[in-house]
């Protein structure tokens, strides 16, 4: 008797574990779904997550300006050199004031390798574009074709990472990325 329960449990056991490691396959290998949204409105909502003590503003940016100023601010805002690889993008920083907090959401092209163009990005981007204070925290996070860049210079409990959490609170899910 008590064989067959034993071997009534070790066949239950072996099920249940078949049956979870069945399941989380599954959610491992499904794609990575897109953010909804513009630029503009996913960078609202983090600073609605994250709330910020300074006046600021979301700038859009336009990706189509190939003059010697539109391809300034897209490398100033970016750190790209050319904003082929992207769709749409838009920055949140203060308004006054020398502060070094800059925040940029890039939707990226279809077919675009995001995590390429956040890598291209962080390395470009100059976190100390501001006359006389630099950022010196800085992350790049991208979730579906979505990548925000965030550097700020820390004080207090505003760090790069509290606005990466914000952004994964706004999408619902965690980053597929973070450098």
């Amino acid at each position: 008797m008590k064989k067959l329960i034993c071997a009534l449990l070790a066949l239950s056991l072996a099920l249940a574990m078949t049956a979870c490691g069945g399941k989380q396959t599954a959610e491992t290998t499904a794609p990575a779904a897109n953010l909804d949204g513009t630029m503009e409105e996913l960078l609202n909502k983090v600073i609605e997550q994250r709330p910020v003590e300074f006046a600021g503003g979301v700038y859009p940016i336009d990706l189509t300006d190939t003059s010697e100023d539109g391809a300034w601010a897209i490398k100033s805002y970016t750190g790209l050199d050319d904003a082929s690889q992207l769709t749409e993008a838009a920055a949140y920083e203060p308004m006054m004031g020398s502060l070094a907090f800059s925040m940029v959401m890039v939707r990226t092209a279809e077919g675009a390798d995001t995590r390429a163009v956040a890598e291209s990005m962080k390395s470009g981007v100059d976190p100390r574009k501001w006359i006389c204070v630099e950022a010196d925290d800085l992350k790049v996070a991208g979730i579906g074709d979505v990548v925000m860049l965030i550097m700020v210079s820390t004080t207090g409990d505003m760090t790069a990472q509290s606005f990466v959490d914000a952004f994964q609170t706004v999408a619902g899910r965690t980053c597929d990325f973070v450098i």
